[in-house]
């Protein structure tokens, strides 16, 4: 094999013609966007449209500095010091063409448990016009029963104690913000990049939680200085696994030691509320609007349904990628009668022409054989996830007394999947918040099949609706006499 090049600045030039490497002299570059949560996410898409604006368009002072807050990301923070903030975007095609792209967007990187001083000082920069964020859903601290800001939660508890080491961000935005006000600095947009409804409100809402416990006299100032654009944000990214790393050796000659994979497709939307003027992001593909609403309810309620639906039936057959189970002809008619049929009716705010394309864009997408996307990535959290992406349309359609027999399934195949055995009588690994009370409460549906749709942190009332649960109770007593796969094709003849 030939000669690989370890991925540095210094090295960049020695890189095959074939690989994309930035254009612009990253020494120029001024940082006005402080990213929190560096993740592969954050890596294949924020910082992606980043670069290709700094590098068709030479804009220059949109660099970001990024910065990871939790001690479980020294990992990430030891490798982007040591590659100079590079690493290598690995787009794989349907077709098989795949493309090696250096980003070169993050050009400063703090790690906030190594010194969390300079982490807020850091955010209180004026040059700092825009703080975004991938911190996943439990990084919002919401109380799993009300879907509130939880001041209780011991993470939050901890930083009220000690204000000027904060462990969440809502301690770390609080404190630069009491700088930015004792020092007469403008604020800044907080830009939400989760995959979670209402992302900006949810943010801004949380974070007034928290500020009017700890600091109730630095709310008006926020309120005057800050703005929280509600965003819709669309990639998929697997998880990087060793071979990936390997083939970029082998193909590009590339020695990057956390790449990022990711499909070629891509969407950013963003509500039009900047602070100051927004970037020209427009120019590289992110679309700004006056309404998310419509971009929300598509990629929740279709896509990231899809991925947990395939997720909990992919692992209970015993598949282990979202590919393996989107070429599955019987969970993908499940799937798609589904789609149709209970989710379609909801989306009102869309019109028919944007709805069919987008669930037919999704099949590709997910039956592209190059995207290793494992599904027990998709299944974490999913307490999280059923009552964001699958549950709006559960209530949608009980109100309109429309169809939920597809819904009623899932479900009952939700509480199967938390036994924690496949078919094949193969273990695996629940990965939630909620485990504890979700593997308990599976284990005591078997005697009371009801049990487990009384989780009222979840499922509110459902278990009291005798439409859903006369579908739910068929579809577990299936599940429970049989394998996952003969219940599917079961309930798709019927």
């Amino acid at each position: 094999m030939a000669k690989s090049y370890y991925l540095n600045a210094e090295n960049l030039s020695s890189l095959p013609k074939d690989v994309s490497i930035p254009s612009y002299d990253r020494n120029l570059i001024n940082t006005s966007i402080l990213h929190i949560g560096v993740s592969n996410f954050h890596r294949s898409h924020q910082a992606y449209y980043i670069h290709e604006l700094i590098d068709k368009y030479k804009e220059l002072d949109y660099g970001i500095c990024g910065v990871d807050l939790l001690d479980s990301d020294r990992k990430i923070y030891n490798i982007l010091k040591d590659q100079d903030g590079l690493y290598t975007l690995y787009t794989k095609e349907t077709n098989g063409s795949h493309k090696a792209k250096v980003i070169g967007s993050i050009v400063e990187y703090f790690f906030g448990p190594e010194n969390p001083l300079a982490v807020i000082e850091k955010m209180a920069n004026p040059d700092i016009k825009i703080i975004s964020l991938t911190i996943a859903e439990d990084g919002y601290h919401l109380n799993e029963i009300t879907g509130e800001f939880d001041i209780n939660h011991p993470e939050v508890t901890e930083d009220i104690k000690n204000p000027f080491s904060p462990k969440t961000v809502f301690g770390y935005l609080t404190q630069s913000f009491k700088l930015r006000k004792l020092r007469n600095l403008p604020g800044c947009t907080i830009l939400s990049c989760d995959n979670i409804k209402s992302n900006g409100d949810t943010m801004k809402q949380s974070l007034f939680n928290y500020v009017s416990k700890t600091e109730p006299d630095l709310l008006d100032w926020i309120s005057k200085n800050t703005s929280f654009p509600n965003t819709m944000v669309d990639r998929i990214t697997p998880i990087t696994n060793s071979k990936d790393i390997q083939t970029l050796k082998e193909d590009f000659f590339i020695d990057d030691q956390l790449p990022v994979v990711c499909e070629s497709f891509s969407q950013w939307v963003i509500e039009d509320k900047f602070i100051h003027d927004k970037p020209a992001w427009d120019k590289v593909g992110v679309q700004y609007t006056d309404n998310i609403g419509p971009f929300e309810n598509l990629k929740l309620r279709l896509l990231n349904a899809s991925h947990s639906i395939l997720g909990i039936l992919g692992t209970l057959h015993g598949y282990k990628t979202v590919y393996e189970a989107a070429n599955d002809e019987d969970f993908m008619f499940f799937l798609k009668t589904f789609l149709d049929n209970e989710v379609t009716p909801t989306l009102t705010d869309s019109d028919k022409e944007s709805i069919e394309n987008y669930k037919n864009n999704l099949v590709s997408r997910f039956q592209n054989p190059h995207i290793n996307d494992q599904l027990f990535r998709i299944c974490q959290q999913s307490s999280a996830k059923i009552p964001l992406f699958i549950l709006p349309t559960v209530k949608h359609q009980l109100q309109n007394e429309k169809n939920v027999k597809e819904a009623a399934f899932i479900i009952a195949a939700w509480a199967k999947y938390n036994d924690g055995l496949d078919d094949n009588d193969m273990p695996y690994d629940i990965i939630d918040t909620m485990s504890g009370r979700l593997i308990r409460t599976a284990a005591l549906s078997i005697q009371n099949p009801l049990k487990f749709i009384e989780i009222k942190s979840i499922f509110d009332d459902l278990s009291e609706n005798e439409t859903f649960t006369s579908y739910y109770l068929e579809a577990f007593t299936q599940l429970r006499e049989h394998k996952v796969k003969e219940c599917i094709q079961n309930w798709n003849a019927n």
